[in-house]
């Protein structure tokens, strides 16, 4: 099968070389084929989500979620912030956050204290039990984003970088201005 067979029509296979590259997924990525961008988008995220997975597991025993929350506090350290605002920080679930937040305070990483301003929401603070295990497992993420990067080159990085910024750019301005994100109710 040519190269050019691998990007005919929503149904067309993926060639031998794509198919071998992308293993059982090789048929998903072809998936709508050209104007489906934005499911491959999500289906690399995925993937990453799992690398990410896996190295987190074997170098601190953490999930995603919990290196997502701890990381945040360690680069805000020594300043706080609440469950909301780690959440809208990385457009996850409130009740994610939450989740590994609780999970972090456990294992001694975070401190959760009282929010004067808001009794409600209380603040979380990286412990340095948690500061010392984010110094140690960051250069090891570090590596693991430079190595992907350094295999598009820097042209295709910059081009790479944009393009991402204009999709992030519209699906911004899509919630901006769709009534039920805003709210919280669906539109009439």
């Amino acid at each position: 099968m040519s190269k050019a067979s691998s990007t005919e029509g929503p149904g067309a296979a993926p060639d031998g070389d794509e198919a071998e590259a992308l293993g059982h997924i090789a048929a998903a990525w072809r998936i709508g084929g050209p104007d489906y961008l934005p499911y491959r988008i999500t289906l690399l995220a995925k993937l990453l989500d799992r690398c990410t997975t896996r190295l987190l597991q074997a170098s601190s025993g953490l999930s995603v979620a919990e290196w997502r929350v701890l990381a945040q506090l360690a680069i805000a350290s020594p300043d706080s912030a609440s469950v909301r605002q780690l959440a809208e920080q990385a457009w996850v679930d409130r009740a994610e956050v939450s989740r590994a937040a609780t999970s972090l305070e456990r294992r001694g990483y975070i401190d959760r204290r009282q929010n004067v301003r808001d009794r409600r929401s209380p603040l979380l603070y990286c412990s340095d039990k948690g500061l010392e295990l984010y110094r140690r497992v960051s250069p090891s993420r570090q590596d693991f984003h430079r190595s992907l990067t350094a295999m598009l080159g820097p042209e295709q990085a910059k081009a790479m970088e944009a393009s991402m910024l204009t999709l992030a750019r519209q699906c911004i301005d899509e919630l901006q201005h769709e009534p039920a994100m805003r709210t919280g109710r669906p539109s009439a």
